[in-house]
């Protein structure tokens, strides 16, 4: 405490300002950062990421839909369900690579309906396990 209390004299002294503290004696905490990477699924599988439509977008039709995945033969099913699950859109797709690699995958999907409903983007394909590997992401459809 008694050398605290010397630099302090001293420093008032010589006219030590604020602005002459070139560094902290310890670590600032670190600031928490929001990251700039949208989220992507609302039902995650490691075997299958959407990267677009976001949860919640509000989508129009032709809806496109992105992502990435490593799946068996590289196929995928990408589909648009309504507000009570019925298909009203679904395609095959098979992504850059699979297999045992992550590819890209990105199509476009046309559907119709005649209102603005909640509904849902679906991918879904094989894992490697042999088990159903599926993505999801809520959206809200509107009609052309």
């Amino acid at each position: 405490m008694r050398v605290a209390g010397v630099l302090v004299l001293g420093c008032l002294l010589a006219g030590c300002t604020a602005e002459r503290v070139t560094e902290p004696l310890t670590s600032p905490p670190p600031i928490p950062t929001r990251s700039s990477e949208p989220v992507t699924t609302a039902v995650e599988d490691p075997a299958i990421a959407i990267e677009t439509p976001f949860v919640g977008g509000e989508v129009g039709t032709p809806v496109s839909v992105t992502g990435t995945a490593d799946v068996v033969d590289a196929a995928l099913t990408v589909r648009v369900l309504g507000e009570d699950g019925t298909e009203l859109a679904a395609i095959v797709v098979r992504a850059s690579c699979g297999d045992g690699c992550r590819g890209t995958f990105a199509t476009e999907l046309f559907y119709f309906i005649e209102r603005s409903q909640p509904g849902t983007i679906q991918v879904y394909g094989v894992g490697g396990d042999g088990e159903r590997a599926l993505a999801s992401v809520p959206v809200v459809l509107f009609p052309p």
